[in-house]
């Protein structure tokens, strides 16, 4: 089922979830991950957002064709997971949703938020974002210029055009970003 774009929900609730992630909040509340039931990432979405859960769905607009006409849909970055912030009884209100598998309990909740900023500033930047495969660690960068500037990921050469590696390490899933050789320094 696609949605038109009024009923999409909001790739991010509230819209300063990233930028207050540093504020220290109650010990109670946590980051998560939903790992979610096949199709069900927007659905999801809405129930939180309905119950003042904060979350973020990375959704990136697609085209699909048709013999007869072309349409675009948002779909999410990374199908089968939602990233959400809850305290225990939030936890239990997500699991009431019906939407998910399993949460996962984010281990570093630093560095996952850092990895969300840097896609989520990927996504609003307006350059083309594609999935990517997870890269293990390695030479990492930092973006000098450009939209993305003090963004930091992974370097990976594709023929004659660059693209900056984007990896969320707690669901191994990964972005990727073209972009110019001369936009990164190592770290």
């Amino acid at each position: 089922m696609t949605l038109s774009p009024e009923k999409n929900p909001s790739p991010i609730f509230p819209e300063n979830l990233l930028e207050n992630a540093d504020a220290s909040p109650a010990d109670s509340i946590c980051w998560r991950i939903a790992h979610v039931k096949s199709r069900r990432e927007k659905a999801l979405a809405g129930y939180l957002a309905d119950r003042g859960i904060g979350y973020f769905l990375p959704m990136v607009r697609r085209r699909q064709s048709s013999a007869k006409r072309e349409r675009y849909s948002l779909l999410p970055l990374f199908p089968g997971y939602l990233f959400f912030t809850a305290d225990e009884p939030g936890r239990y209100t997500a699991l009431r949703s019906n939407q998910i598998a399993r949460v996962i309990d984010v281990s570093d909740p630093v560095t996952l938020v850092q990895e969300l900023r840097g896609i989520h500033q990927a996504l609003c930047s307006g350059l083309p974002v594609f999935p990517a495969d997870f890269l293990h660690p390695g030479r990492r960068v930092r973006v000098i210029k450009g939209p993305l500037k003090d963004v930091e990921g992974v370097v990976v050469r594709t023929d004659k055009h660059f693209r900056l590696v984007l990896s969320v390490t707690s669901i191994m899933q990964s972005v990727s970003v073209e972009l110019d050789s001369d936009m990164v320094e190592p770290v």
